[in-house]
């Protein structure tokens, strides 16, 4: 009948410290569907700040080594103030919403702990998700993932291994602050019931204030970088693409992963990279991006503020342009350039033109085009890309 076994709230002048859960497993916890909910940041969740482990306020507690199963809402919870939490190598499984979800609490608006203003530093920062193995997440609560931040960042999410779940696998749910980073994951079955994104899926669509600790605790509205690095992500289950940077998301540095699409019911997804309705500065290079239909669907940009799409290697399901919705010229232009792109005969364009043409004046340099090389020569580019 529970829906919370551990609650561990604090507060940020008088947190709970020193507090550690090893070896044990949580069990049996009531579904909250139907509990309290709300609307964080700028994304398309609700979500109701419950959990089997429910943590505010807290400095340094840690859930390690422990088994979270048959439970029928959230499993962990990081809600409001947190600093510096660890989730290290629990088995997460049956878990009717998330498996790890942050949210913080926010000033500026009519509804208390919601709005633009973050300055008070009343979020979770610099969790440290690694090791886990998570699967059989959002059996109730659709609007779910393995794991899911709302105004928090200066996150690790590392060494995960997660699959089987309806939506992303992993959710960035707006562009508070920046600097998370999300390495050398396994992440596969997500989109189940869904179709939609991908494995990873984020949102930007609202400008927040927050005290920068990196940069002498100046208010800023300015995000650093949100980092992707050495995974590997199968987006299967009619996931639409990769990586999929929605609604103005940006700032992002997405290198050295193996993105593969196995859509079922069609050979090959959308696009490995997805950035739309006002998005910017996503970048994505040296990934090698397999059975895709093209290798970026992107939106127009403005003059010092262009994705890049560059030093990856792309398997195309057809002959024709590489990327869609590329700025092609003047202000704004797409960076493009280094790719090895792979399609049935090589008849590679960009911009509506043959790629010999189009690099012939000036653009696009070092790009070369082929027709689908052996398997041993795509498996060793994965090795090397994975550093494996």
């Amino acid at each position: 009948m529970l829906t919370v076994l551990v609650n561990a709230t604090g507060t940020q002048a008088k947190p709970v410290t020193g507090v550690s859960f090893k070896g044990l497993t949580f069990q049996d916890t009531a579904p909250n569907y139907l509990g309290p909910h709300g609307t964080p940041s700028g994304g398309d969740w609700a979500v109701g700040r419950s959990a089997a482990l429910f943590f505010e306020g807290t400095v340094g507690l840690s859930v390690e080594g422990c088994m979270l199963t048959q439970l029928d809402g959230n499993a962990i919870f990081f809600s409001g103030f947190n600093r510096q939490a660890k989730v290290l190598e629990n088995e997460f499984v049956s878990i009717g919403e998330s498996a790890v979800s942050q949210w913080c609490f926010s000033d500026g608006s009519r509804v208390p702990g919601l709005g633009y203003d973050a300055t008070a530093g009343n979020q979770p920062l610099g969790t440290v998700v690694t090791g886990n193995l998570v699967h059989e997440v959002g059996l109730w609560t659709k609007q779910n993932s393995f794991y899911f931040q709302s105004e928090s960042f200066n996150n690790t999410i590392e060494a995960n291994i997660a699959y089987n779940g309806p939506r992303a696998g992993i959710n960035f749910d707006d562009g508070l602050g920046g600097g998370s980073t999300v390495t050398r994951n396994v992440l596969a079955n997500f989109c189940r019931e869904s179709s939609d994104h991908g494995p990873f899926n984020s949102w930007d669509r609202q400008v927040y204030v927050y005290d920068d600790e990196t940069n002498g605790g100046r208010h800023t509205v300015y995000k650093h970088n949100d980092t992707i690095s050495y995974n590997f992500m199968l987006a299967n289950y009619h996931s639409s693409m990769a990586i999929d940077n929605d609604d103005g998301s940006a700032f992002y540095d997405t290198h050295h992963n193996v993105f593969i699409s196995a859509s079922s019911g069609a050979a090959y997804g959308g696009n490995s990279l997805k950035n739309d309705f006002g998005g910017h500065s996503n970048f994505h290079h040296d990934n090698v991006d397999l059975f895709w239909s093209a290798g970026f669907g992107i939106c127009p940009q403005l003059e010092g503020f262009a994705d890049g799409y560059y030093g990856n290697y792309l398997w195309l399901a057809n002959d024709g342009n590489y990327g869609h919705g590329q700025t092609c010229s003047g202000a704004g232009k797409t960076i493009v350039y280094g790719n090895t792109v792979w399609s049935p005969t090589g008849n590679i364009t960009e911009c509506g033109t043959s790629l010999a043409e189009w690099q012939s004046k000036g653009n696009d340099p070092g790009s070369t085009s082929a027709p689908y090389p052996d398997d041993a020569t795509v498996l060793a580019v994965v090795r090397k890309t994975l550093q494996m």
